[in-house]
């Protein structure tokens, strides 16, 4: 499984000011991003992780490589990498993320450059003592320890280093979790849930490793939750932990056949302990649950956002299938009035419209099935298609007399089933996207003619406070402003 994504650029030095060694080291010195794990553009947006960034030179050129991660590589950092729900530091956020919050100081702040003192509009004898933390609004991100506190000012152990400024300022505070939960935006991002009939695993992320320390010091811990789709899963403590006050690692552990997450993966506090699933459960009962599960949902405490894989296939179309589908719960077989052994085959993932998101309850999101089998009548109009599992939406029956008037629904002579539409899923969700999908996204980064920001922002949870700095953009027009010499980019490869 191709799991890296290859760039390059090469600079030919006829012409120029440069020789082959002074090309290689002005191109190896452009900033490309601002970290290699965790860069706003890179793992922030698309989902990748930097394997390695090498430039070489010959006796005509020099050239820059640079390999991303789309999935976990072994020896690399994993991909798609972890990010704090609520980032408090003033570059990219890296591992690890201590776990805190803030309390509003009363008043205002006057902060000056290069002084230690700041005067306070109203006392704050009773809120801070000596080694409190603090952080000033005019300069987010930046901590400050405080000294000593008196009735109009307070003083900092090390002199303010921001601009000066009389605003509004916080009180820092650890904040550790001891209930917690993992959940995803993607049904696909699941290890299957005992539900009856069982839901079965997805295609998508199954299980995710967090590695912490609590809020005694003790540690690393580390715990392999199994998902369960958008329904939060139990974040169970490891043995001798109290809490999780420090995430120092978050990865997919085990994936299906797609090969990566689906969806946001987000590591959430919750305000109580979710409720069992009955052993009885239905899939419908799931769906009820998964509503009641997330209401519990509190403090975001650290997100992977989807993977490079599922952003690549945001730009597949779903086409709608010709003629009508007779679905029925709980059956695997699906007559059609259109024959669809042209559009179909074994294999094809669809969708119906009869469970999609807007139009079944419990909010929940299309559910995918594989096709096994595609035949045609044998009078030539419609067909039978035969899916590998169930199909488990509602399905709609509306009965009638001898003279086409509703009967009672106790009465099940003359049934006729209402049909609904189908789209095909292409690629389907449990294979790799083709590699013109995966490059698509990226070319607009190797293209200066068309470098634009990424077509798929980050997802929730987007409150970011400070803002994150999104240093890697146009890697093309970027490395060729820098040298002022023309840099032609590489046809992009796959290993």
């Amino acid at each position: 499984m191709a799991n890296q994504i290859i760039l390059a650029w090469k600079v030919l030095v006829a012409g120029t000011s440069f020789g082959p060694a002074g090309a290689a080291a002005a191109l190896a010195a452009v900033p490309l991003y601002a970290d290699a794990t965790t860069d706003p553009v890179l793992g922030q947006a698309l989902g990748l992780t930097v394997a390695s960034d090498v430039t070489t030179d010959d006796a005509t050129s020099a050239t820059r490589t640079l390999t991303l991660n789309m999935t976990s590589a072994p020896g690399a950092p994993f991909a798609p990498p972890p990010f704090p729900c609520h980032p408090d530091t003033v570059g990219p956020p890296t591992l690890p993320f201590t776990l805190r919050k803030t309390v509003t100081l009363a008043g205002s702040f006057l902060v000056t450059n290069g002084s230690a003192t700041v005067k306070t509009s109203a006392t704050q004898v009773p809120a801070l003592v000596h080694l409190d933390v603090v952080q000033f609004q005019s300069q987010l991100g930046v901590y400050y320890v405080v000294n000593a506190v008196g009735p109009t000012s307070f003083t900092l152990t090390t002199p303010y280093t921001g601009v000066n400024a009389d605003g509004k300022a916080v009180q820092v505070l650890p904040a550790p979790a001891t209930v917690a939960a993992l959940y995803s935006t993607s049904p696909l991002d699941t290890a299957g849930v005992a539900t009856v009939p069982a839901i079965p695993a997805g295609s998508g992320a199954r299980t995710v490793s967090i590695t912490y320390m609590d809020s005694t010091g003790a540690g690393p811990f580390t715990v392999v939750t199994p998902l369960a789709g958008k329904r939060p899963a139990a974040f169970v403590l490891a043995g001798g932990s109290v809490d999780v006050a420090v995430i120092t690692d978050m990865h997919v552990a085990s994936v299906g056949g797609f090969g990566n997450s689906v969806g946001q993966i987000t590591f959430s506090e919750l305000s109580a302990a979710l409720p069992a699933i009955p052993a009885n459960a239905t899939p419908d009962d799931f769906r009820g649950l998964t509503d009641v599960a997330q209401l519990l949902l509190g403090r975001g405490l650290a997100y992977s956002p989807p993977s490079y894989f599922a952003l690549a296939q945001q730009t597949a179309s779903q086409p709608q299938l010709a003629g009508d589908f007779f679905v029925t719960t709980g059956s695997a077989s699906v007559p059609t009035s259109a024959d669809q052994t042209g559009a179909l085959a074994p294999g094809n993932t669809v969708q119906f419209a009869s469970q999609l998101e807007s139009d079944t309850p419990f909010g929940t999101d299309a559910v995918t099935y594989t096709v096994a089998t595609v035949t045609a009548s044998p009078g030539g109009i419609g067909g039978l298609v035969t899916l590998t599992t169930p199909y488990t939406g509602l399905d709609y029956t509306t009965k009638y007399d001898s003279n086409n008037a509703p009967r009672p629904s106790n009465v099940t002579a003359n049934a006729q089933k209402q049909p609904t539409a189908a789209m095909l899923v292409t690629p389907s969700p449990a294979a790799q996207p083709a590699a013109a999908l995966l490059a698509a996204p990226l070319a607009q980064y190797v293209n200066p003619g068309t470098a634009v920001p990424p077509p798929n922002p980050p997802l929730p949870p987007g409150a970011m406070a400070p803002a994150p700095m999104f240093l890697s953009d146009m890697f093309t027009q970027t490395l060729s402003l820098a040298l002022a010499v023309p840099v032609a980019p590489q046809v992009i490869a796959f290993a």
